[in-house]
């Protein structure tokens, strides 16, 4: 049983907590430091935990608030009962796929589009009385309205989408077939760049994955993709933005050190799709492996840096060839 305390202030944007409690509550936290909660209004009052440290670093939030927001409205964060410290917010920040240069900016206005259409050329209303729906910018990962209005332009001029009527203070866009085959294409894995972890999600293995793990992947020519356990609803599901991140992924790795479940079903799910998993696990776990996984080759690391040489050597030989 562990006791936090409530904020009044949302650190993200210093409005008013949704609902107000008694100042402390008991939750089942995976943590052993203090912790503060709030409930975020504008995303249907959706309970946030954060170590103490976290919500009182003032500059960090402000300095990421893009990316946060990002993380938050496409449902990349946590479960409630696990509290979110720097370690975690930085993995999730760097390896997420957040968008962060123009193509990519148009990319994700693609993906939203794909996503929600149920037949092409289905209009999308962006933009009512000159203003852009706010929501969808912070799903985008675009927080300024004149780069949004560029971007939609670009997208214009490229062919990828259309728009209704670009006379009126409202802007409805739909995707074309080229921008339905770019945005199709985009999850083809031939030539990726990227690499879907799976791993536990506690505070400890995220500073393993920010000092260790994410190296070992950037140093070795790919990009490091992980998904946090907020949208997992049972021991047998899985949720669209990791589905899609393993679609995305040239190979995953999956390490199995605390055995969660959810690392298991990931490794297998990339597996039955063809792709390459390197299979992971810390020493003074490994002789608790599930059965499943037991006939394939795990690398045994001891610490961070025997995981990260081990991984670098694994990924020349059965990634680059």
């Amino acid at each position: 049983m562990k006791q936090i305390f409530h904020a009044a202030l949302c650190p993200l944007t210093g409005e008013q907590s949704s609902k107000t409690d008694l100042g402390f509550m008991d939750f089942d936290l995976e943590y052993d430091g203090e912790a503060t909660y709030w409930y975020f209004s504008d995303l249907n009052d959706k309970l946030m935990v954060v170590s103490q440290e976290l919500y009182n670093d003032q500059p960090f939030w402000k300095k990421n608030r893009r990316e946060i927001e990002y993380l938050l409205y496409n449902e990349i964060w946590p479960k409630k009962n696990i509290v979110v410290d720097r370690n975690i917010l930085e993995a999730l920040i760097t390896s997420s796929g957040i968008p962060f240069n123009p193509i990519e900016k148009i990319d994700e206005i693609l993906f939203y589009l794909k996503k929600h259409s149920d037949f092409l050329g289905q209009c999308f209303l962006f933009r009512e009385d000159w203003d852009y729906d706010p929501k969808i910018m912070r799903k985008i990962g675009v927080n300024n309205q004149e780069e949004l209005t560029n971007l939609v332009n670009e997208a214009l001029e490229k062919n990828w989408i259309k728009e209704e009527d670009d006379q009126s203070a409202d802007i409805s866009i739909a995707l074309t077939l080229e921008g339905w085959e770019r945005a199709s294409n985009l999850l083809k894995i031939s030539d990726s760049d990227i690499c879907f972890v799976a791993m536990s999600f506690d505070s400890k293995m995220f500073q393993v994955f920010n000092e260790w793990i994410e190296p070992a992947i950037k140093e070795s020519g790919f990009k490091a993709f992980i998904v946090s356990a907020q949208q997992i609803e049972s021991d047998v599901t899985i949720n669209d933005a990791i589905l899609s991140g393993i679609k995305k992924a040239k190979f995953t790795i999956a390490d199995f050190t605390h055995h969660k479940s959810g690392v298991y079903f990931e490794a297998g799910y990339a597996l039955g799709r063809g792709q390459k998993v390197i299979y992971t696990c810390q020493e003074d776990h490994i002789g608790t492996a599930h059965f499943d996984t037991r006939n394939y080759q795990h690398l045994v690391w001891v610490d961070g840096p025997d995981l990260k040489q081990k991984l670098m050597d694994k990924i020349e030989v059965f990634i680059k060839i």
